[in-house]
């Protein structure tokens, strides 16, 4: 697998995929939306750590070899 995932949007995506990992352990809907809210959250933690995202590169979207100027 190549990188096609880097800079502030691997931040992004983790941040945001602890947030919903977090709100499905915690939050009091039932049980089908919090195990919703929980793997739309693992999705983002791992294309996060393994900094290769199946959508993005089916959409040709890769921002792991940015410029540097542009990564942020």
């Amino acid at each position: 697998m190549q990188c096609n995932v880097g800079g502030v949007e691997r931040e992004v995506r983790g941040g945001i995929g602890l947030a919903l990992l977090a709100a499905s352990s915690v939050s009091p809907l039932p049980v089908r939306w919090r195990a919703l809210l929980a793997g739309i959250g693992a999705i983002g933690v791992a294309t996060a750590a393994s900094q290769y995202c199946p959508l993005n590169s089916m959409l040709g979207i890769d921002t792991c070899h940015l410029p540097r100027r542009l990564r942020g």
